[in-house]
């Protein structure tokens, strides 16, 4: 008896749709501009306090892998499934000019002020609940050649940024990571080649909390000991566009 409900559920149509998969990507990360919040302290005597306007990020090269699992049941066509995805990009800034609006020295008004440049790495943890559609259809491929998809998802961003001082006599490397929740949305199509491996180009769009890196260094300026105490604050919006491999089972 037990042997047969067995057979029974293996050979349902809920089940034989049912499908684990795994693969992974590469592609470009461009990122939005942004106001980039700071506070600086000298000696403990507030020194910069504003926002630097519409600082440019670089685009960058993304990576990752996911893997997931589509489910049987059938739902108008195609059916849901859910994935871990994990992946990396680094949405750097070089030095600039900016507009800087607040405090500065003392004094407040609205400067152009001159930005040092800054490396960010930024690697996401996310859990996508994913919609796909079956096109193509034929004995060889039940669940459709072709299945254009899209999806939902949230998770961790854990950033780090390494910059330079810029008010010691002799400037020091500082960095500090933060971790925010993002959100996410998606869209891509996927093509098999054959019945267990398919090529797929997706597009994402991230929206992060907003970060805060804090940096605390001591130095020196014209001879005299200070410790230089910063906070650098900003969210990220990206939009990911890249392709990849998936083995399906």
């Amino acid at each position: 008896m037990v042997a047969l409900a067995g057979l029974t559920l293996l050979s349902s149509p809920c089940v034989a749709l049912a499908e684990p998969y795994f693969g992974g990507y590469v592609g470009t990360a461009r990122t939005e501009d942004k106001d980039l919040r700071t506070e600086l302290e000298l000696n403990g005597v507030p020194f910069v306090n504003g926002r630097a306007r519409d600082l440019t990020f670089d685009s960058s090269v993304v990576f990752g892998g996911k893997a997931g699992y589509f489910f049987g049941q059938d739902v108008l066509g195609g059916n849901v499934g859910a994935e871990l995805d994990v992946y990396h990009f680094e949405p750097d800034f070089g030095a600039q000019t900016v507009r800087f609006a607040g405090t500065f020295g003392g004094v407040t008004g609205d400067i152009s002020t001159r930005l040092q440049s800054a490396n960010i790495d930024v690697t996401a943890v996310t859990l996508n609940f994913v919609y796909r559609y079956h096109l193509l259809s034929k004995p060889e491929y039940p669940r459709g050649r072709l299945q254009p998809y899209v999806g939902v998802g949230a998770g961790a961003f854990i950033a780090t940024l390494e910059t330079r001082t810029s008010t010691f006599d002799a400037n020091k490397e500082i960095r500090d990571t933060d971790v925010r929740p993002g959100f996410q949305a998606l869209g891509g199509a996927r093509f098999f080649l054959m019945p267990n491996i398919a090529l797929f180009a997706e597009y994402k769009f991230i929206q992060t909390e907003t970060f805060s890196f804090k940096f605390k260094e001591s130095g020196t300026i014209s001879g005299f000991p200070v410790t230089e105490t910063a906070r650098d604050r900003a969210d990220l919006t990206s939009h990911l566009f890249y392709g990849g491999i998936a083995f399906h089972w």
